[in-house]
């Protein structure tokens, strides 16, 4: 009996050893070092001087795509992608970082409340962000989340998605090890990690902070990527379904850190980076492409996938303006001015003119349409006060002549969009055509914030904008909706 129970035990070692193995991550080289080795691009932001560096590591049948930037000479941003062409058979250490530091403290939220405790050997895992804070030092760590890539460019969250951090005490501090579990093929593991050589990175004593960073989290609807921001897919996109995303060029994630770059560095550091990922995502025309298809604009206007979409557009172009704002630099600028030229020979192209020669703008394009779009009253307006502020930003009068002759086609316009119950009409045809019902308030928020513009700008109000803001309010008291801007 005791040598049969020998036998077994030998022959279960295997097996023993087998399961170790594939619960222990595969150790992959990476580090920063790999990445910071050397500089690809360098341009100042405001009063920072900010080093771009890239590299890619292939590892057979997958990669390992990294961005870094260095800003100020101190702090360091690093995006990393971890590409598969084949399913992985084993959890995977993907990135490794050294922190000399050994007072480090880490804090996550758990949906309810904020836990805040000195840092441990052993794994960090069930949530999207984690904060570190040492002594002159503090770092957000958005943990890897596994996406399978799906066609026009878009993404689904994979069921197993959420990876983890290890955290191993060394001679002079801590190492990091950002780690994804296994993965089917075609597949990416995107992690963000950003240090800061402040420990007040985030003043998380500050009133409201700790409530406002739990929004920024990467784990709701909007979500930071390699090469961007996601949000879900509308149904009537291609692809769409359970946790698909496509890349949306209106990046509202950077209007929050923007909004924030005064007096939170972290947040700062991550707009520029940020801004920088979406800036190598503009085409050679000057726009930002919508690659996912659109089964109603294609049966409308026969527009295909990666279609120019100007709300959109035109959200992210303002968050280049603001950023020029809150850290003036050329390439925000160059930017900007390739963005106008592309929507000037757009608008050249295809406006539909009223009587008094006022041009309004169709809200799609593809190069391969059938026909031309309609015209949305909230997209003209946020258009017209984008090219307003442009013009005052990059001095070129050719931009606020467009945006005359854009609101010149609102004021000609003004009382066919009135609905009789007081509510707008959402769009005008190529061929004069009012139709479908307006949003219950983003259209008087683009009225109220042009009005103001023109006000604070030109010392002048529109007054066929006020007759609609009177209609549009109207309508809303009506409904009980409160939410708009007063």
């Amino acid at each position: 009996m005791k040598l049969l129970q020998r036998i077994c035990l030998f022959a279960a070692i295997p097996v023993i050893l087998a399961l170790c193995v594939c619960r222990t991550p595969l150790r992959f080289g990476a580090q920063a070092d790999a990445l910071f080795g050397t500089v690809a691009d360098t341009y100042e932001a405001g009063e920072e001087t900010v080093e771009v560096s890239r590299t890619s590591l292939p590892q057979g049948s997958s990669v390992l795509l990294l961005r870094g930037w260095t800003l100020g000479g101190e702090d360091r941003c690093v995006m990393g992608s971890f590409q598969t062409a084949h399913r992985t058979l084993r959890s995977r250490a993907i990135w490794s970082t050294e922190i000399a530091d050994d007072t480090l403290s880490v804090r996550w939220f758990d949906g309810q409340i904020w836990h805040d405790e000195p840092i441990r050997t052993g794994k960090y895992h069930s949530n999207t962000a984690f904060f570190l804070t040492g002594r002159d030092f503090s770092a957000l760590c958005y943990t890897s989340q596994v996406w399978a890539f799906r066609e026009n460019g878009s993404r689904q969250l994979a069921d197993n998605w959420l990876g983890w951090i290890e955290a191993d005490q060394t001679k002079n501090g801590w190492r990091l090890t950002f780690c994804t579990p296994r993965m089917k093929g075609s597949s990416t593991a995107d992690f963000t990690f950003l240090t800061v050589a402040d420990s007040s990175g985030i003043d998380w004593t500050r009133d409201g902070i700790p409530a406002l960073w739990s929004n920024y989290r990467n784990a709701g609807d909007g979500r930071w990527c390699f090469d961007g921001y996601y949000t879900p897919s509308p149904e009537t996109y291609i692809p769409t379904g359970n946790r698909v995303f496509f890349r949306n060029a209106a990046s509202y994630m950077i209007r929050s850190f923007l909004y924030q770059a005064g007096s939170t560095r972290t947040a700062r550091d991550l707009s520029i980076a940020m801004l920088d990922t979406m800036i190598s995502e503009q085409s050679d025309d000057g726009c930002w492409p919508t690659l996912s298809g659109s089964t109603w604009l294609e049966s409308e206007y026969g527009i295909g996938a990666g279609f120019f979409d100007t709300r959109f557009n035109t959200e992210f172009a303002g968050l280049l303006l603001l950023a020029e704002y809150r850290f003036p630099s050329d390439i925000y600028r160059d930017s900007l001015r390739r963005y106008c030229g592309f929507f000037k020979d757009f608008a050249e192209n295809y406006h539909s003119e009223t009587g008094l020669g006022g041009w309004f703008i169709p809200d799609y394009w593809h190069e391969g349409m059938s026909s031309v779009s309609h015209t949305s009253l909230n997209h003209q307006l946020a258009e017209i006060l984008f090219l307003y502020r442009a013009s005052d930003a990059l001095a070129d009068d050719s931009l606020s002549a467009l945006a005359d002759r854009m609101l010149l086609a609102v004021d000609e316009t003004g009382e066919d969009w009135v609905l009789p119950d007081g509510n707008l009409h959402y769009q005008v045809s190529q061929d004069g055509e009012y139709g479908n019902t307006d949003y219950p308030y983003l259209t008087y928020d683009d009225l109220f914030k042009l009005q103001k513009y023109l006000s604070d700008r030109f010392s002048r109000t529109d007054p066929v904008l006020d007759l609609l803001m009177q209609h549009k309010r109207a309508w809303m008291d009506a409904n009980g909706i409160t939410a708009y801007m007063k």
